[in-house]
């Protein structure tokens, strides 16, 4: 269940990505560019605004996607929540050809979705949802702590000679289009990520059990 919902946080940001470049006129291009073999591709869109929230759209759309999910699971809209995820995971990936290699991550996803749907667990199915909704902000936790804060310091201070991972290159973007470095955007979204997990998920789940 894990590796396919890091796939999915992978793909939540790369909607997010794709979907606010396509509105700044980068064409449906955006969307086959941005999913390319899943890696990390840089849209170049005209303009320092859009190229500012373009390089943002990941975890714009990463932290929607909690915050929604999040609202959405103490609602009635419950039991559909999980169907709508895997409906839309499936179509995105149906009419995207670069998507067409994590149809193994897709069926899996759905098998699970249609088991619970059978078994009727609400338990489970929040369980689930949970885990769904904390894979993308995690997404965004792992980008900014790991992949950039610790690598800086290890970089700094040459604790790890072989750590071969790098700050994202939207982070690193962003450092050249405005006068703030990477490391002081993954220390705003790693902020921002934290806020959102502690508000909607443990601050919340504290008030249910009082």
């Amino acid at each position: 269940m894990f590796p396919c919902n890091f796939k999915l946080s992978i793909f939540i940001h790369k909607i997010g990505y794709s979907f606010i470049a396509f509105l700044f006129g980068y064409g449906k291009e955006a969307f086959s560019a941005a999913f390319e073999n899943l890696g990390v591709t840089i849209l170049n869109v005209p303009g320092w605004f859009s190229s500012f929230f373009v390089l943002n759209g990941g975890y714009i759309s990463s932290a929607l996607f909690f915050v929604i999910i999040t609202g959405l699971k103490k609602t009635g809209a419950k039991k559909y929540l999980l169907g709508i995820i895997a409906i839309v995971y499936m179509f995105i990936s149906v009419i995207n050809p670069a998507l067409q290699f994590t149809w193994v991550y897709i069926i899996f996803f759905v098998s699970i979705v249609i088991i619970l749907y059978m078994v009727k667990k609400s338990s489970l199915e929040e369980w689930i949802i949970d885990i769904a909704g904390i894979s993308a902000i995690a997404y965004i936790i792992y980008d900014t702590f790991v992949d950039t804060i610790l690598f800086t310091i290890n970089e700094k201070f040459n604790i790890i000679n072989s750590w071969r991972s790098a700050p994202p290159a939207y982070l690193v973007k962003l450092s050249e289009i405005t006068p703030l470095p990477a490391l002081v955007w993954a220390i705003i979204w790693l902020v921002i990520s934290i806020l959102l997990f502690h508000m909607l998920l443990i601050k919340s789940s504290r008030y249910l059990r009082r």
